[in-house]
């Protein structure tokens, strides 16, 4: 029933969004909606929490297998844009119905921002790093990359969502390094 939430809200949108509808999407009943998982925000913000935590670990180890920090940052956004590709809804819930949704599943949004923001910050303590790059720097990147890929989801370009890597990653290197 959670991926049948992520999935209907990122095809309908989070206000379209039925329990009805996420219900027949699980070939569930109503009744066992609501007895398992509460009400229609309550499944948002805990298919959002699992979902993003999944998510999360995915690519955090594509870019552990990196060997550099600019490799591991090239590795763990090429992991974030090929989710998107292959599963454009779970991708739209994740970014975009995420705002219509608000409440638990926002703060928890926030607190996925705010770890990629501080994965972002430590390019500073790199070799070659911007001395004037301040750590508002990491959270410009962050919402660059969020916006763009919100943007091509918005879109319904999900399936080209990958053709973003080259263009983030120079705009975040020379943001944090002053060069690509």
């Amino acid at each position: 029933m959670l991926e049948a939430m992520l999935l209907t809200a990122g095809e309908k949108g989070y206000a379209k969004t039925t329990v009805r509808s996420v219900a027949e999407r699980a070939r569930t009943t109503e009744d066992r909606f609501h007895r398992r998982l509460g009400t229609k925000e309550q499944c948002f913000a805990r298919a959002y929490a699992e979902a993003a935590q999944q998510l999360a670990a995915e690519v955090r180890e594509a870019a552990l297998a990196a060997d550099s920090w600019r490799g591991a940052f090239r590795a763990g956004l090429a992991e974030l844009l090929r989710f998107a590709a292959e599963q454009p809804l779970k991708a739209r819930a994740l970014l975009l119905e995420v705002r219509a949704a608000r409440g638990a599943a926002w703060v928890t949004h926030q607190e996925m921002v705010d770890r990629v923001i501080a994965a972002l910050a430590t390019a500073r303590a790199e070799p070659g790093a911007r001395a004037d790059a301040s750590p508002m720097t990491a959270g410009f990147v962050a919402g660059a990359i969020e916006e763009s890929l919100s943007i091509e989801l918005a879109a319904g370009r999900a399936a080209k969502v990958e053709r973003l890597l080259p263009d983030l990653t120079h705009l975040a290197f020379l943001q944090l390094f002053g060069e690509e």
